[in-house]
C-alpha cells in the first residue's frame, strides 16, 4: 500500500478556519449584508434576534462592574458569559479574530459557578464568572498553541500557563482563544493557519499584531479582559490600533511562564503576558490578581513584588511630564500628532508641567533590539516557513529580508548584551535629569496601519530594549480634516519617507474612523505609578472621552443601569 501523502498546508489551513466557524450556533450566524461596510464595531447592535438590550448592556460594562455585579447577585455567571460568548461569535465574523472556541465549556463552568455562588453564597474568587480571552500561543490546557504555524496546527498545550491558573482558580471562564500572526513575530495579525485579522473600526487596517486578536475582540466587546503578550508592542500596538487600554509591565514583574513559540530559551530580550481591556481599572484588576498568590513561588524568575495599591491619589498634585512628539526616525501621522498636542494642553491646563524629551538614545535602542530578536539571523525562521509547507505571509516575508539577516557568534552577543547595558544606563541617567514622572509619546507612527504595512516599531521597542513599563489608552478617532502640519519637519529617512507617503497615499480618507491612542512610559517596576499617572490624564481628558463613548455606544445606558441596579 502506498504511503499516505502528506495533507497540503492549504488543507490544513482550510480544515482549521472550518473548524473555529462550525463552532459558532448558527442562531448566531449573521447575514452577510450586515458584514458590508468599513466599521463594523456596530454589529452587534443590528442583531437583535442574536442579543438582546441586557446582553448588550452586560458585554459594554467594565469587568470590575461585572463582577461587582455577579457577586451581588444582580446576573449570573452563565448571563455573563452567554453574553460574551454571543458578542465573540460576532467579532469573529466581523473580524476574523478567533483562533479557538470554547462557548460549550464556558458554558459549563459558568453553570458550575452559579451553583457554587447558590451553596455558599460567596464568589469562588476575585474573577467568579468573568469570561476572560486568551491570545492564541498561550498555554491553555487541551487546546492548541500554534504560534500561527501550520507546522504546528494541532500542537497541544501540555498544561494552563501560569497566568491561566492563576485565573482559572481565581473563578476566570475562558470562553475564546485569540488570532496571532504566523510566527508572532509582526505587528499585524496575519498567517496562513487562520487568515487575516482585520479591525473593527476600519476593515482595510489591521487590528495591529501579535495580540491583534485579542485587540479586535476587545474592541467588539467580545471579552471583557484579554492575555496578551509583548516583545516589542504586540500589546500596546494592537490596543492601541482598536483604541483600547493595554499594558507592558517590565520583565518578572506578571507571570510569563507557558507560551508557545520559536527562539525558545532566548533570554537576550524577553516578552511579557499583560492585560488588554477597555478601561484603567480592568489593567488594574488584571494586575492585582495576578499577584495576589504570590506566583514567584512558582515561576522563580519573577520579583517578589505584590501589587501595590497607588492610585491619582497618592501622586503629587503637580506632575512633571515629558513630551516626545517625534523620535527623529519616523514622523507620527497627523492624527497622532494633533492627539498629543491636545493631551499637552490639557495637562498643562490643569497645572502639570510639560517638558520636551530628547530621543538621543532611540535610534540605538531600536538598532540593539532589532539585532536581539534574531541572533540566528532569522535561521529557525527560515527553515520553518518553506514555500511547499507554510510559505512566509507578505509581513513576515518582508520582516525576514529586511531585518533578519546577519547570524552572530556566541561572543557578538555579549558585546550585544554589553551595549543593551550601557544604553539602559544612559536612557535611565536622561531620565533621572530631566526629572519626569512619565513619558507621553505615540504608541505607533501610524494610528493603524493598512494590511501588510505595519513595518516601524521603533515607538513601542525602544521600551522593551529598556524594560520600562508602558500603557496605552484612547484620546481620539482619524478626522477629516487631518493633514500635516505647515513647517512638518524634512523627511529623516527611508523608513520615515515610507510612513509619509503610506499617508499621503489616502490621506485621513484611508484611516477613517480608526481610534487614536498615546501612550506613557514609566520608570522599570513602578507599574503601579504607571497606571497612577495614567488616572491622572485621563482625568484631563475625561470630558473628551466621555463624548467619544456616547458616539461609540450609543446603548442608553442610564436607563438600562436604573432597571437593572
Amino acid at each position: 500500500m502506498a504511503a499516505a501523502q502528506p495533507l497540503s498546508w492549504q488543507s490544513i489551513a482550510a480544515r482549521k478556519q472550518k473548524e473555529i466557524y462550525d463552532a459558532i450556533p448558527s442562531a448566531w450566524i449573521v447575514d452577510k449584508s450586515l458584514l458590508v461596510g468599513h466599521n463594523l464595531t456596530d454589529l452587534p447592535k443590528k442583531c437583535p434576534h442574536i442579543m438582546s438590550k441586557e446582553e448588550l448592556f452586560i458585554t459594554e460594562s467594565r469587568a470590575v462592574d461585572i463582577l461587582s455585579r455577579i457577586r451581588a447577585r444582580k446576573w449570573t455567571s452563565y448571563q455573563v458569559t452567554l453574553a460574551f460568548c454571543k458578542r465573540a461569535a460576532l467579532a469573529h465574523q466581523a473580524t476574523n479574530c478567533l483562533a479557538l472556541i470554547m462557548f460549550d465549556s464556558a458554558l459549563e463552568e459558568a453553570k458550575k459557578l452559579d451553583a457554587y455562588m447558590e451553596k455558599h453564597g460567596k464568589p469562588i474568587g476575585p474573577l467568579h464568572g468573568l469570561p476572560i480571552s486568551v491570545k492564541e500561543h498561550i498555554y491553555l490546557a487541551n487546546t492548541p498553541a500554534t504560534s500561527g504555524l501550520i507546522s504546528w496546527a494541532d500542537a497541544p498545550s501540555p498544561h494552563d500557563a501560569l497566568i491561566c491558573k492563576i485565573f482559572r482558580q481565581a473563578g476566570a471562564v475562558f470562553h475564546v482563544k485569540t488570532t496571532n500572526p504566523q510566527t508572532l513575530m509582526a505587528l499585524e495579525t496575519h498567517s496562513n493557519l487562520f487568515g487575516r485579522t482585520s479591525n473593527p473600526f476600519n476593515t482595510s487596517l489591521t487590528s495591529g499584531g501579535s495580540s491583534g486578536g485579542e485587540s479586535a475582540l476587545v474592541a467588539m466587546r467580545g471579552s471583557p479582559l484579554g492575555i496578551g503578550t509583548d516583545i516589542g508592542g504586540s500589546i500596546r500596538g494592537p490596543s492601541g490600533f482598536c483604541g483600547g487600554w493595554g499594558l507592558k509591565a517590565s520583565v518578572a514583574r506578571i507571570p510569563h511562564s507557558g507560551l508557545s513559540g520559536l527562539h525558545a530559551g532566548m533570554e537576550n530580550i524577553i516578552g511579557c503576558v499583560g492585560p488588554m481591556a477597555n478601561s484603567l481599572a480592568d489593567l488594574r484588576l488584571f494586575c492585582s490578581v495576578a499577584l495576589a498568590k504570590e506566583p514567584w513561588d512558582e515561576e522563580p524568575s519573577l520579583i517578589d513584588i505584590p501589587w501595590r495599591n497607588t492610585t491619582a491619589a497618592d501622586l503629587p498634585k503637580r506632575l512633571r511630564i515629558g513630551v516626545m512628539f517625534n523620535d527623529c526616525a519616523v514622523l507620527p501621522h497627523p492624527p497622532i500628532t494633533r492627539a498629543l498636542r491636545h493631551t499637552v494642553a490639557k495637562l498643562r491646563a490643569a497645572g502639570h508641567e510639560i517638558v520636551e524629551w530628547n530621543p538621543q538614545h532611540h535610534a540605538s535602542l531600536l538598532s540593539w533590539i532589532n539585532k536581539a530578536y534574531f541572533l540566528d539571523g532569522g535561521d529557525e525562521y527560515k527553515s520553518t516557513l518553506l514555500q511547499e509547507s507554510d510559505p512566509p505571509v507578505p509581513i513576515i516575508q518582508w520582516l525576514l529580508d529586511s531585518e533578519a539577516n546577519t547570524r552572530h557568534t556566541i561572543e557578538e552577543t555579549w558585546t550585544l548584551n554589553s551595549t543593551r547595558d550601557k544604553l539602559r544606563t544612559a536612557f535611565s541617567l536622561q531620565w533621572k535629569e530631566a526629572g519626569i514622572d512619565a513619558l507621553l509619546c505615540p504608541v505607533n507612527a501610524s494610528c493603524a496601519s493598512a494590511h501588510d504595512e505595519s513595518k516601524y516599531w521603533g515607538y513601542t521597542a525602544v521600551f522593551n530594549a529598556t524594560d520600562l513599563p508602558g500603557v496605552v489608552f484612547p484620546v481620539t478617532e482619524v478626522r477629516e480634516t487631518d493633514t500635516w502640519e505647515e513647517g512638518t519637519v524634512p523627511v529623516q529617512g527611508e523608513k520615515d519617507a515610507m510612513y509619509r507617503k503610506f499617508w499621503d497615499e489616502g490621506g485621513a480618507g484611508k484611516y477613517k474612523d480608526a481610534p487614536v491612542n498615546l501612550q506613557l512610559v514609566g520608570k522599570r517596576l513602578r507599574e503601579e505609578r504607571l497606571l497612577a499617572v495614567a488616572e491622572v490624564v485621563e482625568g484631563c481628558l475625561k470630558e473628551d472621552k466621555q463624548s467619544v463613548q456616547k458616539v461609540r455606544n450609543p446603548v442608553q445606558k442610564e436607563e438600562m443601569v436604573q432597571s437593572r441596579l
